[in-house]
C-alpha cells in the first residue's frame, strides 16, 4: 500500500503539470445584427490567463467596441482539473454590411475569424430590449447659436448597470443641460424605462457638421424559461445628426446670436437726492439666452465730466433657465460727483441677432440726466457779543462758578463711563465681533490697509446683511461718521494715487454705531434681480 501511495499522487498531479492552454475559440451572440445594436463576441480559452492576455485592439477598425468583461472558473473532476477564461465584448457597427471578426491573438493562440451580418436598423421585427434615440432642435443654426441636442434611452429589462456616452462633434461647444429624467413610456404595447437627456450645442463656424452619437452599454436581468434569472449584456448606438451652419447675415455689425437679451440698470441708492462727494454703486446686468458667457461683448459705463468712476465688480457666467443656456455678465463701479449741477448719464447700446426672428436688435438704456445737489453747510459756530469788560472787580464767585462748572463735567464723564460699561449697551465692535470676518477687518484696519479693509467690510456687510455695496451698509446703518468714514475709505481705494490712510475714524464709527437686526436672506441689491 505505502509503495503504491506514490503512484496515486503522480497520477494525480501530472494533469496539473502537464496542463495547458491548448485551445481557444470565439463566437458571436447572435448573427445577423441590426444596424447600431450590440452584438456579443465570446472568446473562450482553457486556461487561466490575465485580463490582458487577449488583443483585442484590432476590434476597434470597423467596430465600436464597449464593456468588456473578464471571468474566470475551475472545476475538478475525478481527480482531473479544468480551468476556462472567458472574455465578452459587446461590438456594434453602425452601419449596414457584411463584416469580419478578425483573429484575435490570445497566449501565443490565435481564433479563427467569423463573418458578421449587419442588416438595416429597424428591418427586424423582433422586438427591442434596448433603444436609444437623438433628437435636434433645429437642424439649421448661426455660428455661436445653440441648439438642443436631446438624446432618449428606452429599456424594456431591469437594467443591472449602464454607461451612456456623450455625443461628439468637431468644432463646436457641447455643454450638457442639467441633470438626466427618467420616466416610462409604452411602445407598440411594450413598457420602457426611460432615461433622457438633453445637451447645448454651439458651432463655431460656417459649415456642415454631423454629431456624432451617444453609444450605450449596459448590462440587463433576464428570466429564463425555468425562472431564474442572470444578466445579459446590451448595448446600443444612436443615429449621427446633421447640422447646417449658415452664413452670418451682416459682417459689418457687432455678432451676438439669442434668442432673447435685456439689459438692465441698477443703483445702490436712488440718484435724485445724489450730491457732490456722495458715492454710488451703478450696475450694469447684460441677460442672453441661447448663448454663451464667453460671446457676451464688454459692457462699458461711459462715465461724463464731473464724476470720478472707480471700478468695483465684474462678473460673467452661465446658468439653465427653462432648458436653455443663459449667459449673464454684471459690471458695477463707484461714482462720485465732484461738481453740482446738471450731468448726463450717455445711452448705452448693444446689438444683438434675435434667431427667432431672424433679425438684428439693439437693447438701449436710454441717456439720462441727473441734478446733483450741493454739499450741505456745515453749522457755523453762534459768536456771542461779549459786553464791555466792567471796571467792577467780581470777587470770589467767578472762581467758585469754574470750580461747580469743573466738578459737574467730572461727575459726566464718571456717568458715561459708568454707562458704556453696563450689560446690553454694546456697539458694533463688540456685537460684530462675534462675525468671523470681523477680525480680519479689525487687522486690515489696524494694518493701514484701505484696499483690505474695504474688502473685509463688503465680506462682513455680506454675511450680516446680505448687502453688496458699502453705501448701501451706510445707508442701512444710518450713522453720519460712518458715512464719512466709508466715503473717505472708497475715495481712497479708488485713487490713482496712493497715499496713507489712517483707519482709525473708520474704526472709530464702526465701534460707535448701533447695528440693527439682520434683514431676512434674499433683501440684498444683487438678491432682488439675481435669475
Amino acid at each position: 500500500m505505502v509503495r503504491r501511495l506514490p503512484l496515486l499522487l503522480a497520477a494525480w498531479l501530472l494533469p496539473l503539470l502537464a496542463w495547458g492552454a491548448t485551445q481557444v475559440e470565439a463566437t458571436l451572440s447572435r448573427n445577423p445584427v441590426p444596424a447600431g445594436e450590440a452584438v456579443t463576441l465570446e472568446v473562450v480559452v482553457n486556461d487561466d490567463l490575465p485580463a490582458n492576455a487577449l488583443d483585442s485592439s484590432a476590434l476597434g477598425k470597423d467596430f465600436i467596441v464597449g464593456n468588456t468583461s473578464v471571468s474566470r472558473s475551475t472545476q475538478i473532476t475525478n481527480l482531473n482539473v479544468s480551468r476556462v477564461t472567458r472574455w465578452q465584448i459587446n461590438l456594434i457597427a453602425t452601419n449596414p454590411g457584411n463584416y469580419t471578426i478578425p483573429p484575435l491573438k490570445v497566449d501565443g493562440l490565435m481564433t479563427a475569424p467569423i463573418k458578421l451580418q449587419v442588416v438595416k436598423a429597424g428591418s427586424s421585427t423582433e422586438a427591442q430590449d434596448v433603444l436609444l434615440e437623438t433628437e435636434l432642435s433645429d437642424n439649421q443654426a448661426y455660428p455661436g447659436e445653440q441648439v438642443t441636442y436631446s438624446v432618449k434611452l428606452l429599456v424594456a429589462s431591469d437594467l443591472k448597470s449602464g454607461q451612456l456616452s456623450d455625443p461628439t462633434v468637431d468644432n463646436a461647444d457641447i455643454k450638457r443641460l442639467g441633470e438626466d429624467k427618467e420616466g416610462n413610456e409604452t411602445r407598440q404595447g411594450r413598457r420602457y424605462h426611460t432615461y433622457s437627456r438633453q445637451y447645448a450645442i454651439f458651432p463655431k463656424d460656417v459649415g456642415n457638421y454631423v454629431i456624432s452619437p451617444p453609444v450605450f452599454n449596459g448590462e440587463t436581468f433576464t428570466q429564463d424559461r425555468r425562472g431564474f434569472y442572470q444578466t445579459k449584456e446590451v448595448g446600443k448606438v444612436g443615429q449621427p445628426q446633421s447640422l447646417i451652419v449658415k452664413a452670418i447675415p451682416d459682417n459689418s455689425k457687432p455678432w451676438l446670436p439669442a434668442r432673447d437679451l435685456s439689459l438692465e440698470e441698477r443703483w445702490s441708492a436712488d440718484p435724485k437726492d445724489w450730491k457732490v462727494g456722495q458715492p454710488l454703486t451703478r450696475t450694469l446686468v447684460l441677460t442672453a439666452t441661447g448663448t454663451q458667457a464667453s460671446n457676451l461683448p464688454p459692457l462699458t459705463l461711459p462715465v461724463p465730466d464731473g464724476l470720478k468712476e472707480y471700478p468695483d465688480q465684474k462678473d460673467r457666467k452661465d446658468f439653465i433657465k427653462d432648458g436653455w443656456l443663459t449667459a449673464q455678465q454684471t459690471v458695477a463701479e463707484a461714482l462720485v460727483p465732484t461738481r453740482a449741477g446738471k450731468l448726463e448719464l450717455p445711452e448705452v447700446d448693444i446689438t444683438w441677432f434675435d434667431t427667432l426672428a431672424g433679425k438684428y436688435r439693439v437693447a438701449t438704456l436710454p441717456a439720462r440726466t441727473l441734478t446733483i445737489g450741493a454739499v450741505a453747510p456745515q453749522p457755523s459756530e453762534v459768536v456771542q457779543q461779549q459786553a464791555p469788560p466792567s471796571e467792577t472787580h467780581a470777587g470770589f464767585w467767578p472762581y467758585l462758578a469754574a470750580l461747580a462748572l469743573l466738578a459737574w463735567l467730572l461727575t459726566l464723564v464718571l456717568w458715561y463711563r459708568q454707562r458704556q460699561g453696563r450689560p446690553g449697551k454694546k456697539g458694533a465692535a463688540s456685537e460684530a465681533s462675534e462675525a468671523p470676518g470681523w477680525l480680519r477687518l479689525r487687522q486690515a484696519i489696524h494694518g493701514k490697509d484701505a484696499n483690505l479693509a474695504g474688502q473685509a467690510l463688503l465680506a462682513w456687510a455680506r454675511e450680516k446683511y446680505q448687502v453688496h455695496s458699502l453705501e448701501e451698509l451706510a445707508g442701512l446703518l444710518r450713522h453720519p461718521p460712518l458715512t464719512d468714514a466709508i466715503t473717505a475709505l472708497q475715495q481712497q481705494r479708488f485713487a490713482t494715487k496712493g497715499t496713507d490712510w489712517d483707519g482709525h475714524a473708520l474704526w472709530q464709527a464702526l465701534s460707535d454705531a448701533k447695528l440693527p437686526e439682520p434683514p431676512p436672506p434674499g433683501s440684498g441689491l444683487y438678491a432682488r434681480f439675481q435669475l
